[in-house]
């Protein structure tokens, strides 16, 4: 799947606010449940699923780089959510450094090829140098958002 296919600009948020992992977390699951139109159950329901996906062993891929993902029942499709934190949080990352950047996937049950591929597409984006500095030089949630897609577009050619 292509990040454009999971991702919107409505789920791209360039200043995003955090002073904790679990924080991050909490907001990421009501940013996506309110462009869901969900309830607060499904709110909680999300934010447990990262959080019990972080005690698995955390997503923060190093270089201020983090990919929470989830299983959820009951969502159709793969959501994502990329932001970029209005200040740097510590995210137990394999490199013991704060995370600034962040992507997060909410995925049906019974998608896990579809799962997998996104989330390979967005690791090659964010393990990058050059891709991670044009989006950490964004200053608008527009400009993010185009920016993540044109990163995925180049690197196809």
């Amino acid at each position: 799947m292509k990040i454009s296919d999971v991702l919107s600009q409505e789920l791209t948020s360039c200043n995003f606010p955090g002073r904790s992992k679990k924080r991050i977390l909490e907001n990421i699951a009501q940013m996506i449940t309110s462009q869901l139109g969900g309830s607060d159950e499904l709110c909680d329901l999300l934010f447990d699923n990262f959080v019990a996906r972080e005690k698995l062993g955390s997503t923060g891929l190093g270089n201020g780089v983090a990919i929470p993902h989830c299983r959820t029942p009951g969502v159709k499709k793969i959501y994502g959510f990329l932001a970029k934190l209005t200040s740097p949080v510590e995210f137990d990352a394999i490199d013991d450094k704060p995370v600034d950047l962040i992507f997060a996937l909410v995925v049906p049950q019974e998608k896990n090829d579809e799962h997998l591929s996104t989330l390979a597409r967005i690791a090659a984006i964010m393990q990058n140098d050059g891709s991670r500095q044009k989006l950490r030089d964004c200053d608008n949630d527009d400009i993010l958002y185009n920016t993540v897609i044109d990163l995925e577009r180049q690197q196809k050619s």
